[in-house]
């Protein structure tokens, strides 16, 4: 349970991060609502960058844990559910599993955003989580604990398109006029939010692959 204290520590560093962001580049793109910010060259939204400067702040990694890593529309729902089921394979059957009445997003939380339900995982015996950061953004703790990590990618020009369908979406359930596809295509090759980071974040993984150490010194 939370302290009074550590709410009050957490609530000055929430602050912090968020006056912190406000000084950052920052361009309204894709057509959402809300502007995207610039850090370390990559392009975030308030509340992901917000999650993940926490992340590396306050996240404690164990050697049990199991982290699933992925950009955005790469088939992390996919990886979410076949990681799960396969975790808990001694604990439910096709009948009992939580994945009939829960996303996977639900039973298998995010680094960035939902602590509380980390710490759950790990009571019941489930170390998994996920991420959509890029390997430098990774809290310190998760390369030194030596816990496994998974990371999928797809096809940049598929995942460009699930992309744009997704924001599409998006921006209609908000009222707003998505962005035309070639003005989004643009967006995807230079970075914001697309073929860039994308890229690569798939070779900084692919090192990551060769070791943890040699990748880091190699991304810098």
């Amino acid at each position: 349970m939370e302290s009074h204290l550590e709410k009050q520590n957490g609530d000055v560093l929430q602050k912090s991060f968020k006056e912190m962001i406000s000084t950052l580049p920052r361009k309204s793109c894709w057509g959402l609502p809300e502007d995207q910010y610039q850090y370390q060259s990559f392009w975030f939204s308030p509340p992901f960058l917000q999650g993940a400067l926490s992340a590396q702040q306050q996240f404690q990694a164990q050697p049990t844990d199991i982290i699933l890593c992925s950009f955005p529309r790469t088939g992390t729902a996919w990886l979410k559910s076949l990681t799960f089921a396969t975790i808990t394979r001694t604990s439910y059957n096709d009948s009992t599993t939580p994945l009939l009445s829960k996303m996977p997003h639900d039973v298998v939380p995010y680094m960035e955003f939902d602590h509380a339900q980390i710490s759950i995982n790990r009571h019941l015996g489930i170390p998994l989580l996920a991420t959509h950061l890029p390997y430098p953004f990774l809290p310190r703790s998760i390369i030194d604990s030596g816990c496994k990590l998974i990371y999928i990618c797809r096809d940049p020009k598929d995942t460009f398109v699930s992309l744009y369908h997704f924001i599409a979406r998006h921006c209609n359930s908000r009222n707003t006029q998505p962005i035309q596809l070639d003005e989004a295509f643009e967006l995807f090759y230079e970075g914001v939010r697309g073929m860039a980071e994308a890229v690569i974040g798939q070779r900084r993984w692919w090192l990551v692959a060769g070791g943890a150490a040699e990748a880091r010194e190699a991304c810098g």
